[in-house]
């Protein structure tokens, strides 16, 4: 399994940057690798300092648990696992973190929070080619 490259890391953030200033959000987008480590990282000027590790903690879900971090908190609702969320030093359970797929090999992940949890989904689907929402 080959991890996401700083190159192919740097332009995920460029296009999550354009798609929250054309929503009008200030975000912090983070793009990890296949171990859930910090690969590229932004705090667009105005976003919350607090958005920082949210945005980290939406990548490095999506990066352990190769699904959408919206998913995975539905997970963790529907089979009542209590406290998942606390694991591995702290995961994100609504939507913002998208997993980075190469065919069907999770590669990293990508995590923007400083919108409401539609906008950070969005801009992180635009991030990686998909379309708005499904």
């Amino acid at each position: 399994m080959n991890p996401i490259c700083a190159d192919n890391a740097d332009d995920i953030i460029l296009r999550a940057c354009a798609k929250a200033d054309e929503l009008g959000v200030a975000a912090c987008i983070a793009v990890v690798d296949n171990g859930a480590h910090l690969k590229a990282f932004r705090r667009m000027d105005g976003a919350f300092i607090g958005a920082v590790d949210v945005a980290q903690r939406k990548a490095r879900t999506s990066a352990l648990f190769p699904l959408g971090s919206g998913e995975f908190g539905q997970v963790i609702a529907d089979q009542q696992l209590t406290g998942m969320e606390l694991s591995n030093g702290g995961l994100a359970a609504f939507h913002g973190g998208l997993p980075i797929m190469d065919g069907d090999t999770a590669v990293g992940a990508i995590g923007v929070s400083g919108g409401s949890a539609e906008q950070d989904l969005e801009i992180a689907r635009y991030a990686l080619g998909m379309d708005a929402m499904q």
